[in-house]
């Protein structure tokens, strides 16, 4: 039987993401399709299936991920979906259990740890970017219409507050990815 659920996950939450998909394996819900809101189950049984979600550069379609679905199949992980944003890709794979007891481990060398990093820290930027303009741009019709009419839009002020919210939140997210990758260059020269 096919179960639907809706739940919002941001960019900055893939880990949160991921462990309440493989929450749902452990009550018997397989993943069998992920969007942007909702989340497609099919009851299977329970704490058959370990679940990773990945982002990769590019479409979905390009060659470089092609080769690299077919190397996750070759290692017994199979791609169970994937949602395209522009120029990344980000990816829902998944393994038995019994083959991956401590979890699936996709980026194990230090460079690759380092460039999945950079791959979500330059979206932050990019979704930074794009709530502080949309922020910005609310705030002047708020401003516009409050000194022309002499009174608030509240929606435009919900909108307002919605749009620097999520810059805030990026932001933190942002800072916390490129702590990541200093760090990351830190243990790569101690192991060099």
């Amino acid at each position: 039987m096919l179960r639907s659920f809706y739940k919002v996950f941001f960019i900055w939450q893939l880990e949160k993401e991921q462990a309440w998909i493989n929450e749902m394996a452990q009550h018997g819900y397989s993943l069998k399709h992920a969007g942007r809101l909702r989340f497609d189950f099919e009851e299977t049984e329970p704490d058959r299936y370990i679940y990773k979600s990945i982002f990769l550069k590019g479409s979905s379609g390009s060659d470089d991920n092609i080769k690299y679905f077919k190397f996750l199949e070759e290692m017994g992980i199979n791609v169970v979906c994937y949602l395209n944003y522009p120029g990344t890709c980000w990816v829902y794979t998944r393994a038995l259990k019994e083959d991956y007891p401590d979890g699936i481990e996709l980026y194990s060398d230090i460079d690759s740890k380092i460039n999945y990093q950079k791959v979500m820290a330059g979206y932050l930027v990019f979704l930074i970017i794009f709530t502080l303009l949309a922020g910005l741009l609310n705030l002047s019709v708020v401003i516009i219409a409050a000194k022309a009419q002499g009174r608030f839009m509240t929606l435009n002020i919900i909108c307002t507050v919605i749009c620097f919210s999520l810059c805030i939140a990026s932001f933190i997210a942002a800072v916390k990815a490129y702590a990541n990758i200093k760090k990351l260059k830190k243990e790569r020269q101690l192991h060099e």
